[in-house]
């Protein structure tokens, strides 16, 4: 197995935080959240026009659910790929109805070019997914931030999913448009995760169900079967490789 995508990786994700990120890693369900509301109340009183975004994956729906209740009218975003699972689509349209979003949008790109983009660069090379993801969501994602203003956005990005985003803080600025990324779950592992979900009898993404485990376009996501595996396997090696390439555009 490809040595980005065992059990493993987790390890070498926490090695590479922050000290005040990875001192935190080790707390308690109870203490995280605290700590994760701590940080979004610091953001909400910093900032004026905050927003959240939620692709339907868990991570992003209990940031949601932590989010809340601070903040019952926070502006939600999801980003729209064109490509997403239809069972994703259902999802999110549930939570917003049973949650009562108040302040809910689906952003896309103006056109579909994922078949255009596979003849000219072939499927799952390193410049079709650049571009693709640039294209498809990390763009319209931007734009949706400038577009309404956003000062700060939050997401629900953890340390523990990629060596690139284990160098993440807290608050870490963005530019073009410029807006602050608020990280508040930066520091949980996938196991706090599953045990929030759990102890809230929160109903996740029924791809969960199905053997996925990290969620993106049904292009390139597949199942995540292999019990020793991180976390991230399925989402393709190419994704990994260029990771941050894709974050300093804007990826999450």
């Amino acid at each position: 197995m490809e040595q980005r995508f065992t059990k493993e990786r987790t390890d070498r994700c926490v090695d590479l935080m922050r000290p005040e990120a990875r001192a935190l890693v080790d707390l308690s369900l109870d203490e995280k959240v605290k700590k994760s509301q701590e940080i979004i109340k610091e953001a909400m009183k910093t900032y004026k026009n905050m927003g959240l975004g939620f692709s339907g994956g868990t991570d992003s729906l209990v940031l949601l659910h932590l989010t809340l209740p601070l903040f019952p009218s926070i502006p939600t975003i999801f980003v729209d790929t064109q490509h997403e699972f239809p069972e994703t689509y259902e999802f999110i349209d549930k939570i917003v109805e049973e949650w009562n979003l108040q302040d809910h949008k689906a952003v896309k790109a103006d056109e579909n070019k994922l078949d255009k983009m596979k003849e000219k660069f072939g499927f799952k090379t390193p410049e079709f997914t650049e571009l693709c993801c640039g294209y498809h969501k990390i763009a319209p994602m931007m734009k949706a931030i400038r577009d309404f203003g956003f000062d700060a956005f939050l997401v629900g990005l953890r340390g523990v999913e990629h060596e690139e985003r284990a160098k993440e803080s807290f608050f870490s600025p963005r530019h073009d448009p410029e807006h602050m990324r608020v990280h508040p779950l930066l520091f949980w592992r996938r196991e706090d995760i599953m045990e929030y979900v759990k102890k809230h009898n929160i109903v996740c993404n029924p791809l969960y169900a199905l053997g996925y485990t990290s969620l993106g376009c049904v292009e390139c996501t597949e199942k995540n079967t292999d019990p020793n595996a991180h976390e991230r396997a399925g989402r393709g090696v190419v994704r990994e490789t260029i990771m941050e390439r894709l974050r300093a555009l804007g990826y999450t």
